[in-house]
């Protein structure tokens, strides 16, 4: 992306301020040259005694004042008006020593006397600092016209005259140049890192919409995943209802062909079938809608053996389903919509591996450290080979035909399992089936779960 142009450095600053920075140093040098004017003009009373010139009180008052007005209008929050006034009412008070006294008296300050005044006008800005320069020179000029009336007949000191007002000219106006390349420099150095600044924000931004983007198209990767497993659900549960169904029909049918305790007893079990249809389609229903993920405690054992009776439906005849938790005693971390759909993703893949049939078996375990839980998900079908083992995790790669499966769902198993801060083995062979190791971290009995509070 092309950085923008940068504004002119040498424009002045804005109304509403200088900076913060800028600002403090203003301060400081405004107390500090108020500061030196009292001291200096005291130190002079105490060696000059009653002979000392009434101008030099005189100005050390007016340059206190000027610096207490400009600290008002500092303190006031207005630092750009307190920083042109001093620049305006140091001129004339420079004029009027430099005219009173001359320039070779003033040698021992001009350094003291020029330089905050410089400081403050580049801190205004390029033209500010240009008329200030130029105004420093006229000044010099004037007091060196003093200092040659005063030698009007005496060639030496007509030259001595000349070396100051050239030192002094020169002075300044390299003082004024370094302040000027100084402060353009900074200016645009700052004006760089604020640029920068912003795009780096406007970097987190979009990489904060990213992330986002990112969660949202996982949830729908999980919902997508709970859809397929529900399709392929779909015909055993079919099964099922067709059963209950036969059941109603059969107990309404002898309801009405029976009176008393008999059709009672055929009632009841029409509404208990009813009961055991309506809790299977709840139960569908739960599993298909798309919600945001609720990790919670689980028990492991518990958990695992609840879905058994899911896990069978994926299954024909052919197929034994083993669930083996060996009285684990482990609870886990975990949304268990998504440990649900977890492992009906892997039942599906177990059972499209077997087509003549097989054993699909499930065991839960924990660690000899007591820190973690494996589920083993193990199937004896046709296997995979080692190029496919090392791929199977990687989202959109899979070995079906085209219209027979997306490739998601070992990659959203692992994606969901390294989110709970665990990790997924495959271990797989042609001819001897696949073995699925998902490592959770397990924690403390004594951590109450959701159902004991």
């Amino acid at each position: 992306m092309p950085v923008p142009p940068l504004p002119d450095p040498a424009a002045p600053a804005a109304a509403s301020g200088l900076g913060r920075r800028t600002d403090a140093m203003l301060r400081g040098l405004l107390l500090l040259v108020a500061l030196f004017h009292v001291v200096y003009a005291g130190w002079l009373a105490l060696r000059s005694g009653p002979g000392l010139d009434r101008m030099v009180p005189a100005m050390a008052i007016l340059h206190v004042l000027v610096c207490l007005l400009c600290l008002l209008e500092h303190f006031a929050g207005r630092s750009v008006r307190a920083a042109s006034t001093f620049v305006l009412a140091q001129l004339p008070l420079l004029m009027l020593t430099y005219g009173y006294w001359g320039l070779g008296a003033q040698l021992r300050l001009q350094l003291l006397q020029m330089v905050p005044l410089l400081l403050v006008a580049a801190v205004l800005g390029h033209r500010t600092l240009t008329w200030a320069a130029a105004a420093l020179c006229a000044v010099l000029l004037l007091g060196s016209w003093v200092d040659a009336s005063g030698a009007m007949f005496r060639g030496d000191r007509l030259l001595l005259v000349g070396t100051d007002l050239g030192i002094g000219l020169f002075g300044v106006l390299l003082t004024a140049w370094l302040l000027h390349h100084s402060v353009t420099g900074l200016r645009e150095s700052l004006q760089v890192v604020q640029l920068r600044s912003q795009e780096l924000a406007r970097k987190r931004d979009e990489l904060q919409l990213e992330m986002q983007e990112r969660e949202r198209a996982r949830d729908q990767l999980v919902h997508a995943m709970k859809m397929e497993n529900v399709g392929r659900l779909a015909s055993g549960i079919a099964h099922d209802f067709n059963h209950l169904l036969g059941l109603i029909q059969m107990y309404v049918a002898k309801a009405g062909r029976s009176e008393g305790a008999p059709q009672q007893t055929a009632l009841q079990g029409a509404d208990a079938a009813v009961r055991r249809a309506s809790a299977v389609s709840r139960r569908l229903m739960d599993f298909s809608r798309l919600e945001a993920a609720r990790p919670q405690l689980l028990d492991a054992a518990a958990t695992v053996n609840a879905l058994l009776p899911l896990l069978e439906q994926v299954f024909d005849r052919r197929v034994d389903v083993e669930l083996d938790t060996a009285g684990v005693q482990c609870l886990i971390h975990f949304d268990p919509a998504q440990l649900e759909s977890i492992l009906l993703s892997l039942a599906v893949n177990a059972q499209q591996a077997m087509p003549e049939g097989g054993r699909f078996s499930v065991s839960v375990s924990p660690e000899a450290a007591g820190d973690a839980v494996t589920l083993r998900i193990q199937d004896t079908g046709h296997g995979m080979s080692e190029e496919v083992r090392r791929r199977c995790l990687e989202p959109f790669y899979t070995t079906k035909p085209v219209g027979q499966g997306t490739g998601l769902g070992l990659a959203v198993t692992a994606s969901l399992v390294a989110a709970a801060g665990g990790s997924v083995q495959v271990d797989s062979r042609p001819g001897h089936g696949t073995r699925v190791d998902l490592r959770l971290p397990s924690r403390p009995r004594s951590a109450r779960l959701p159902q004991e509070r």
